[in-house]
């Protein structure tokens, strides 16, 4: 395998004291939603992660890594069969 693949993560925070506040969006390009989560508390020690979300190669479909519903794609692409496999 060649190269580090990233993924883009929208990390979604509340403060952790005013549970009414609205939430706070972050967006953060890591290998993993966990790393992606540690440098969001990181970056915002004063908040409580809520949810993380991966951005999929569909522009504007993410895929939910905790909380919210997973969005389904539009559309499914069979995958193609290895060569000499059946």
């Amino acid at each position: 395998m060649t190269g580090v693949w990233t993924h883009r993560f929208e990390v979604v925070m509340r403060p952790l004291r005013d549970l009414d506040a609205p939430p706070t969006h972050v967006f953060i390009e890591t290998r993993t939603a966990a790393q992606a989560a540690r440098d969001a508390v990181t970056q915002h020690p004063d908040m409580k992660v809520l949810s993380v979300t991966r951005e999929t190669a569909t522009s504007g479909v993410f895929s939910t890594v905790k909380g919210a519903e997973r969005a389904e794609p539009a559309v499914v692409v069979p995958l193609a069969r290895v060569a000499g496999r059946r």
